[in-house]
């Protein structure tokens, strides 16, 4: 079922997710960005997991599509998952809207001890996105979608 394109894309978009997350959260060393608050092992535990994740989740979604008008296809939770990893990983001092909200001084008090709990549901997101995907591509939805289209349709009328 998974046969080389699947596994060539998700290495592919797994490469990509790591070099969008890590290069503007400096856990990739560069010269455009800068961290104010230094990165942790935890860091880099989410980011790896992070982006290992968001391959495997984006090639399904491209290679097997589910049409939107029938079930949604998890593209909220995958991407919630990846803005939360990207949160999670990233300097709570240097995320203008975080700093903007809370101020400085929030940032480090509040913010900061709420990461790992972040990236703990960051990663969960994209598991659960991940794995709802390949059951239904490997089992079928067990769903009578028919049925759910009807009763859906006779409480809209009423």
């Amino acid at each position: 079922m998974f046969g080389i394109r699947f596994w060539g894309l998700s290495v592919l978009f797994s490469s990509g997710a790591a070099l969008l997350l890590g290069i503007p959260t400096v856990l990739i060393s560069n010269h455009w960005f800068i961290r104010m608050t230094p990165t942790s092992s935890q860091d880099y535990i989410i980011w790896i997991l992070s982006a290992l994740l968001i391959g495997p989740v984006t090639a399904l979604a491209l290679l097997y599509p589910i049409k939107q008008d029938v079930q949604k296809a998890g593209g909220g939770r995958a991407m919630l998952g990846t803005i939360l990893s990207l949160l999670s990983v990233g300097c709570p001092v240097c995320n203008k809207v975080i700093v903007f909200l809370l101020g400085f001084s929030g940032a480090m008090t509040f913010f900061n001890p709420l990461r790992p709990f972040l990236g703990i549901a960051s990663v969960v997101l994209l598991a659960t996105t991940l794995f709802l995907r390949v059951r239904v591509l490997r089992f079928g939805c067990s769903v009578n979608l028919d049925a759910v289209l009807v009763t859906t349709a006779d409480k809209q009328e009423s």
